[in-house]
């Protein structure tokens, strides 16, 4: 794995673990409850934890993809500027 493989799968953990927090904020503002935890408390309605896991598992995945891609995209070029060659 190169340097910019690396910090792509860095950035795409850090972004997915901003917007979590972005959106834990969010539902707490909407509802006005906190989000359903991994461990749910028995009161907590079905409708919320499917929302909630479906909500916060697309936003992750959207933003790993969208990263992954950038950086993907970001090193062909790099590549192809320097005639293909990998860089040591």
């Amino acid at each position: 794995m190169n340097p910019i493989q690396l910090a792509g799968t860095a950035a795409s953990i850090g972004g997915a673990a901003l917007a979590n927090k972005v959106l834990a904020a969010s539902w707490k503002k909407i509802t006005g409850n906190e989000p359903p935890a991994s461990n749910p408390d028995p009161d907590e309605r079905w409708r919320d934890i499917i929302v909630w896991a479906m909500l916060s598992g697309a936003v992750a995945t959207i933003i790993k993809v969208g990263i992954t891609r950038s950086a993907v995209v970001y090193d062909s070029k790099r590549k192809e500027k320097h005639g293909g060659q990998e860089e040591i």
